[in-house]
């Protein structure tokens, strides 16, 4: 695979090509898929914090959600983290996402701030954003899409999956003095990983390409983030030729890993900027296009 990589910044198209055979797609070609994607929109009520703008989410949300309608986008995928604080915030974030033209599919993950609530209401968590399960996935134009729960096994979730503490214990201290020892990062457990190695493998004999979606990253440069167990799920996809890409939000910059054949992709957190940060996702026959919006990386894969 060829990547290119190119930054949006609002009226301007700055074209910076990683190597002199690369270049964007030129042709009337129409895209099989189009999807929206949004990352760590983190709203609450409350005064900025140094680079997030907690409030500003509201307008920045719209403004995605216009440009995707506008776009014709068949889906978009929020990558968790909608709101940042208390259960009511989601009464002032949730109506914008209404916006969505009817013929386009909603879908969302959790991450680690949706937990930032009154435990009480962590049972509605999957009502509240109308999801269907905790991880699922979902097939369109023989393109795969795979959805994992990042917050599976975590401290700030224990007491919705009720896992046996002491594999929580046993997660995040088996990665002790590494970056990503932090108790605001998770683990992806068993259960899902046998779950994961079943689409996989049914999108192989599908001859279906995949992209998944997490809330945490699993290779991201500035490694804080990543899942306590990266390695496993590493070690799941790539061993499958048919992973494209796999999504993530959490680490609120920007980051972009290749390699093994896979591109890794922070989507930059929306909360974290002035202007804006989203993007469009474009998927045809022979390539896949990342269109940044505002401070969000373009990324040009080849298949």
């Amino acid at each position: 695979m060829r990547y290119s990589i190119l930054f949006f910044i609002p009226l301007l198209l700055i074209i910076s090509s990683c190597s002199e055979s690369d270049s964007f797609p030129i042709g009337n070609s129409k895209p099989l898929l189009k999807i929206g994607l949004i990352a760590d929109p983190q709203y609450a009520d409350k005064p900025n914090n140094g680079n997030r703008y907690y409030r500003e989410s509201l307008w920045k949300l719209e403004e995605a959600i216009e440009v995707f309608n506008s776009s014709d986008v068949d889906i978009i995928q929020t990558l968790g983290d909608v709101i940042d604080t208390n259960w009511n915030s989601f009464d002032s974030i949730l109506p914008i996402y209404q916006n969505i033209r009817g013929e386009i599919e909603n879908f969302h993950i959790l991450g680690n701030r949706d937990f930032n609530i009154a435990p009480m209401h962590y049972v509605n968590l999957l009502d509240r954003l109308s999801m269907p399960e905790y991880y699922y996935s979902y097939v369109r134009d023989n393109w795969r899409f795979i959805a994992l729960d990042a917050t599976d096994y975590s401290y700030f979730s224990n007491s919705l999956h009720n896992h046996d503490i002491n594999q929580v214990d046993a997660y995040f201290e088996n990665i002790s003095g590494n970056p990503n020892h932090q108790f605001w990062n998770s683990a992806i457990g068993k259960e899902q990983q046998d779950w994961l190695i079943e689409e996989l493998d049914r999108a192989s004999l599908l001859n279906q390409k995949v992209i998944l979606y997490s809330h945490c990253p699993l290779k991201a440069i500035n490694n804080v983030g990543n899942l306590w167990n990266n390695f496993e799920i590493i070690d799941i996809i790539e061993n499958y030729s048919n992973v494209v890409a796999y999504f993530n939000g959490h680490i609120h910059n920007r980051d972009y890993v290749f390699e093994n054949g896979i591109h890794y992709v922070t989507i930059e957190a929306m909360v974290n900027t002035l202007i804006n940060s989203y993007a469009i996702l474009e998927i045809y026959e022979d390539h896949v296009l990342i269109k940044g919006a505002g401070e969000q990386q373009s990324i040009l894969i080849d298949l």
